[in-house]
């Protein structure tokens, strides 16, 4: 019949007399998750040998680093209780632990009765010297690089996730879920959208700051310097950067290898990787109405007493307008800290908004042409090009909106602008859109996908030799989508699908419809691109009093034409060179283009003396 301390480790082997002989130097041990057990620099009385649960060894400076995980058969504390030197480092349980210990006299009578136990001993102690100096120089490179990152990264924990957007309250019901586990994530947003700080809010809320959070950016990625840093943040976090940028068998790889630690990769676009949670961090331009309480916040810090004050409701409106395009909430909070300084303390007002850029002093400034949504109206951006090409002008970049990406993209895809008039000035409303069951539209215009591939191909919008964007609106959520990658016609097509009339258009994930409801003529997504000098084209209907709607769908648009007068006013304090050309009521006909394209040079022509000071200032 086996006896009780013959189901225990190492001991296992003893006979009933020797057992006899140590019974009262043994006793059986039970310690909860996290409980202490030793303490590094304490002389330990007892080894412990582990009989089920997991022990981890760890030294702690600034933060915690884990030296060994131990398991049953294991043990821990033989060095201090034999010697009497101090234990070099921290044990404590990380499940339910159960241990028996063994006192320095019965060490030393198990020691002398079985040899085996003697062995096994030595042989630790052993191993342990001799490894002794592996280990401080690993240590060692740990502390390094750890105080590296804190020396160049911010020591606040975790920013603030400031918002009451739908998006973000599911954000941060997701992050709350994840805090309690040390599950992998994936974090996809643009720069500037908050990942690092939230990668930093789940490491501290798993692990409450004692083990270290790392990171490594995939940009720079090699195999050496991964295996160093997955060591240094065991039981920690490990942050990739632009992740998108790896291979998806070594993401995969990294992913399945990392033990003990949580990996977290944050990336710019989708990664699929199974079974790895997701969470999706929404640009500024998709929260427009957490802008406000984040500007509030940033003056706050800078200093004001009485935020919700120290901002005029014009300026907020004009934050809100801004795409943020480069670092989002990082962005808008180097405008709002500037203006505060800039206003002494006052009252900020628009005036007080720098946006876009600093440029070197001796370069061109580049120059960007925001062109707006109007129907037919917008055949008057033909004749706009055409002066600026006549005149030298060189244009950088474009953005356009419903009609204005029409026009826009087909030029920024290289076509020349006497093609584009000759195309576009003869195109008719059969081409472009087909009758539909008229439930919520009256036609879709699909058609118009082809039509625009037919001239300029199927061409990606990053792919175009001007940087191009296109607007449309989320008709879920009334809020902008900025289309600067994926296929020109589809975007085209979505940036014109005008409300009521036109199916709306399914494309990049969402339900999207005519720009023209958010941003009319699109100057501050031009200053966002990195435009200097931003040249605005708005053919907007000036006076709703000429002319008499004919129909239906003229009286539709002569009410958005309505909607987007009233934004406009503010989007163009943000262009340098406003051009509206002169051309009286709302028009639907394709056959009034030439009259279009004419207004469209003669307003240019009257403003390229402006436009030329302004280059050469």
């Amino acid at each position: 019949m086996l006896q009780p301390y013959q189901a225990y480790p190492i001991i296992n082997q003893l006979s009933a007399g020797e057992w006899q002989q140590l019974e009262l130097e043994i006793k059986e041990q039970q310690y909860v998750s996290d409980q202490l057990i030793m303490m590094q620099g304490e002389v330990s009385e007892c080894v412990h040998i582990i009989l089920s649960g997991q022990a981890r060894v760890f030294i702690e400076n600034e933060t915690k680093v884990e030296l060994a995980l131990l398991q049953r058969g294991h043990f821990f504390g033989e060095m201090s209780c034999l010697t009497g030197d101090p234990v070099s480092a921290f044990v404590e349980a990380v499940d339910y632990l159960t241990t028996i210990t063994v006192s320095k006299t019965g060490m030393l009578l198990l020691m002398d009765k079985n040899a085996d136990f003697r062995n096994q001993i030595i042989d630790a102690m052993i191993k342990r010297i001799q490894n002794s100096n592996e280990r401080v120089l690993e240590e060692h490179t740990k502390s390094q690089l750890i105080m590296k990152q804190y020396e160049t990264e911010d020591r606040e924990r975790s920013g603030n996730l400031i918002g009451t957007n739908p998006a973000m309250k599911q954000l941060m019901g997701h992050i709350e879920r994840l805090s309690a586990k040390q599950d992998h994530v994936i974090l996809i947003g643009e720069a500037g959208t908050g990942k690092r700080s939230i990668a930093r809010k789940l490491h501290y809320a798993a692990t409450q700051g004692q083990y270290p959070m790392l990171t490594i950016n995939g940009n720079d990625f090699d195999l050496l310097a991964w295996d160093t840093k997955i060591r240094a943040a065991k039981g920690g976090t490990l942050v990739v950067e632009h992740a998108e940028q790896l291979p998806a068998d070594l993401l995969k790889q990294i992913v399945e290898t990392a033990i003990q630690t949580r990996i977290v990769l944050t990336a710019a676009q989708p990664l699929h990787i199974n079974n790895i949670a997701s969470l999706y961090i929404p640009p500024l331009r998709e929260r427009v109405e957490d802008i406000p309480l984040l500007a509030q916040y940033f003056v706050e810090n800078a200093g004001a007493d009485d935020a919700e004050s120290a901002i005029s409701s014009d300026a907020l409106r004009l934050l809100s307008l801004f795409p943020y395009l480069t670092k989002n909430v990082g962005e808008l909070q180097g405008i709002v800290t500037e203006a505060y300084i800039v206003s002494e303390g006052r009252t900020i007002s628009s005036n007080h908004l720098r946006f876009g850029r600093a440029r070197k002093a001796g370069d061109r400034p580049t120059i960007g042409l925001a062109l707006g949504s109007g129907s037919v109206r917008g055949m008057a951006h033909l004749g706009i090009l055409r002066v600026l090409e006549e005149e030298g002008i060189p244009i950088d970049m474009i953005a356009g909106t419903s009609v204005g990406s029409l026009v826009g993209g087909a030029y920024a895809a290289g076509m020349p602008v006497e093609d584009c008039v000759r195309v576009l000035s003869t195109i008719r409303w059969r081409q472009l859109v087909r009758p539909t069951i008229p439930k919520h539209s009256f036609v879709h215009n699909t058609p118009m996908i082809g039509f625009i591939e037919q001239h300029v191909g199927k061409r990606n919008i990053e792919d175009l030799p001007i940087p191009f964007a296109a607007v449309a609106s989320d008709a879920s959520t009334g809020e902008a989508h900025i289309m600067r990658n994926g296929l020109l016609a589809h975007a085209i097509s979505a940036s014109t699908a005008i409300p009521a009339i036109m199916r709306p258009v399914q494309y990049q994930g969402k339900t999207l419809v005519d720009g023209a409801v958010v941003h009319p003529v699109p100057a501050a997504l031009v200053k966002s691109m990195g435009a200097d000098i931003v040249i605005a084209a708005n053919v907007c209907t000036e006076s709703f009093s000429k002319g008499t709607a004919k129909h239906f769908v003229d009286s539709l648009l002569n009410t958005i034409d309505i909607m987007s007068a009233k934004m406009v006013k503010e989007e163009l304090q943000l262009a340098d060179i406003v051009l509206r050309p002169d051309l009286g009521h709302n028009q639907i006909s394709f056959k009034d283009s030439q009259i279009c394209i004419a207004a469209g040079e003669a307003v240019t022509r009257d403003a390229i003396m402006r436009i030329k000071k302004k280059l050469s200032s």
